[in-house]
């Protein structure tokens, strides 16, 4: 009776540690990694049209806006070509909206034809009062003036299309000041400054660098051999960066990146992405700052399919 207790609690102690073993290999344990913090967005802005670089309104490490102008290459000659435009425009218009010249002629037709009419009555009251070659006269006139009537319409379509030309004309010097404004594309830090005030700039000639500071970058690597690439993917992270005098910051984010190459070290990379912060008027993290970051496997949103599972 002993002998089989004993077998009975050995094959239960067995079964339990199978179990526990066939959890652990289910389920495995989330991956603390090195990391490094990156910018997300980074921009060379460039000068689309050569000229004076005539304004530089910021200088390096400055914060900067979305829509700020950071600088203007002289746009002189677009600014004259968008007052004559603009002048050209407005005659168009109003030649096009105006239709005195189409009431006029309708004016015109029926006092032709007025005359015309007279004159028949006239021969019918006399005959032969009014010679053929008057009454011939006096019908062309009329069917003149009809045909005076088509013209001030057909006139008033093309005004149409020459208000329509100097419109595209207007936003033709519109863009051309537009693409002389350096301005920033997303909100940042102005880190290097490669042209200076009143220096002839080339169209493709950087500017400057803008590095976008609101979202950072977490850049890490997993190895192949310990977990799969749809078990990481999308997942929650925790990331701790090291500050200055050993200070630790914390900053949840999500995975949005795996490789889908491994290294010849047999590891891959993911990354993840994370909200910036400010402290005193700066940014809390920069672009190289280690870290370490602790990957929540449970939190992803890829299942694994028949594909992916190792036969």
């Amino acid at each position: 009776m002993l002998r089989t207790a004993l077998l009975v609690s050995t094959a239960c102690m067995m079964l339990l540690a199978a179990a526990a073993h066939a959890d652990q290999d289910a389920a495995p344990s989330d991956p603390v990694i090195k990391a490094l913090v990156k910018v997300a967005e980074e921009v060379k802005l460039p000068a689309k049209e050569p000229g004076v670089l005539v304004q530089l309104a910021v200088r390096e490490g400055q914060l900067v806006r979305a829509g700020q102008v950071l600088g203007k290459i002289d746009d002189s000659e677009p600014q004259m070509q968008k007052k004559a435009a603009t002048a050209a425009y407005a005659g168009a218009y109003k030649r096009w909206k105006d239709d005195v010249e189409i009431r006029y002629a309708h004016a015109q037709a029926e006092a032709s034809k007025a005359e015309y009419d007279q004159l028949l009555e006239a021969n019918k009251i006399r005959e032969k009062a009014i010679t053929e070659s008057e009454l011939r006269k006096a019908h062309l006139e009329w069917k003149r003036s009809e045909l005076g009537i088509e013209k001030s319409i057909h006139d008033q379509e093309l005004a149409k299309f020459e208000a329509f030309t100097k419109d595209a004309e207007l936003e033709a010097a519109d863009l051309a000041i537009q693409r002389r404004s350096v301005v920033a594309p997303f909100d940042g830090v102005v880190e290097e400054l490669k042209r200076h005030q009143d220096e002839w700039v080339q169209p493709g000639d950087m500017i400057l660098r803008l590095l976008g500071m609101n979202t950072m970058h977490v850049d890490g690597a997993i190895e192949n051999s310990k977990y799969s690439p749809h078990e990481v993917a999308n997942c929650e992270v925790t990331v701790v960066v090291e500050m200055a005098r050993g200070r630790q910051a914390t900053f949840r984010g999500r995975i949005v990146k795996v490789s889908s190459m491994v290294r010849s070290d047999g590891v891959y990379s993911v990354r993840a992405e994370i909200a910036n912060q400010q402290e005193n008027g700066n940014w809390l993290l920069r672009d190289g700052l280690p870290a370490t970051m602790t990957i929540h496997l449970a939190t992803g949103t890829n299942v694994a399919t028949e594909n992916t599972q190792p036969r």
